[in-house]
C-alpha cells in the first residue's frame, strides 16, 4: 500500500523508531529506500532533457509516493523536525539502488558533504549538508541487478517487469495507472526488504557494508577468529615469510593474529 507525502506526519506519529548509539550518534535502526523514475526527451532545437516526474520513499513499510521535488523535500524536512536531526548527533540511512543516478538529480536539490565515491559521479554514499541524512548505494552493497534480487534471497516481492513503457514521455501532472505505480512501489520495496535482510547479520544501519566484498571479508575475519588452522593456511598461502606478512598486516592498519 502507497501513501501520498501529504500522509508523512501520520506515519511518523504512528512509529516509534530504535536509534542505536555508534561512534558518539543516534542511528535511526530501520531501513529506508528511495527510487525515482524519470523521463528524457528531444527539444525542437534538437537539445536532450529529462525530468524527474515520481519518488518513493519507504519507511516503516509505507511506500510513500510523491511527484515534485517540492513534496521530496517537505517530507525530508517533516522527517528531520519529527526525530530532530539538525543540529544535533541524530541520523539516518536511506539506501538507494544505483546511487550514482539519483545523485545527480539530488545534488541540485540539497547541498551534499561527505561524498564518497569510486571515481567520478559514482557516488557509494553521501550527506545532506543540512539535515543528518545519509544516502548510501545498494548497488554496490550487492553489485546485483535490482530485478535479480529478490531471486537471490527469496523475497516475495518482485520487480515487476513491463509495467511501466519508459518509452512514454510523463510528467509530474501525468495520471499514473495502478500497474504503473505498483511497479514504482515495488522498486523500492525490493531495497527495503533487502536492507532488513542486511540488518540480521549487521545489526545496525550503520554497519551495513559499503561494498559486496565486504561481505566476503567479514566472513573470513569471522573465521579466521575462530579456527587457528584456517588462520594458519591463509597465512601460508600468502606466499610471505611471516616478518613480511606482520609489517603487510600493520601497514593496512590491520590486526597481527598470535597464538
Amino acid at each position: 500500500m502507497y501513501y501520498t507525502p501529504y500522509a508523512i506526519n501520520t506515519i511518523l506519529n504512528n512509529n516509534n523508531p530504535q536509534f542505536v548509539k555508534k561512534d558518539g550518534a543516534e542511528i535511526m535502526n530501520e531501513p529506508i529506500s528511495f527510487d525515482i523514475e524519470v523521463t528524457s526527451m528531444r527539444t525542437a532545437a534538437d537539445e536532450k532533457i529529462a525530468f524527474m516526474y515520481v519518488w518513493m520513499f519507504d519507511i516503516f513499510d509505507c511506500t510513500i509516493i510523491g511527484r515534485t521535488w517540492k513534496e521530496f523535500m517537505e517530507t525530508i524536512y517533516a522527517i528531520s523536525n519529527h526525530y530532530q536531526l539538525k543540529g544535533v548527533k541524530r541520523r539516518l540511512v536511506v539506501y538507494v539502488h544505483n546511487l550514482a543516478f539519483e545523485f545527480n538529480w539530488l545534488r541540485n536539490i540539497f547541498k551534499f558533504k561527505n561524498v564518497m565515491a569510486r571515481k567520478s559521479r559514482k557516488v557509494m554514499k553521501c550527506e545532506i549538508e543540512e539535515y543528518n541524512i545519509e544516502f548510501r548505494c545498494t548497488l554496490f552493497m550487492t553489485n546485483s541487478k535490482l530485478e535479480k534480487i529478490p531471486d537471490l534471497y527469496k523475497f516475495e516481492v518482485k520487480k515487476l517487469v513491463g509495467q511501466l513503457d519508459y518509452s512514454k514521455i510523463r510528467h509530474s501532472e501525468t495520471k499514473l495507472s495502478k500497474k504503473e505505480l505498483e511497479y514504482c512501489e515495488n522498486d523500492c520495496l525490493i531495497i527495503y526488504e533487502y536492507i532488513k535482510k542486511e540488518l540480521e547479520t549487521y545489526e545496525t544501519t550503520k554497519n551495513t557494508p559499503l561494498t559486496s566484498t565486504s561481505h566476503v571479508r567479514r566472513e573470513l575475519k569471522e573465521l579466521i577468529e575462530k579456527n587457528w588452522d584456517y588462520l594458519n593456511k591463509t597465512r601460508k598461502s600468502i606466499n610471505v615469510d611471516g616478518h613480511i606478512y606482520n609489517m603487510m598486516v600493520k601497514a593496512f592498519a590491520g590486526r597481527i593474529h598470535t597464538r
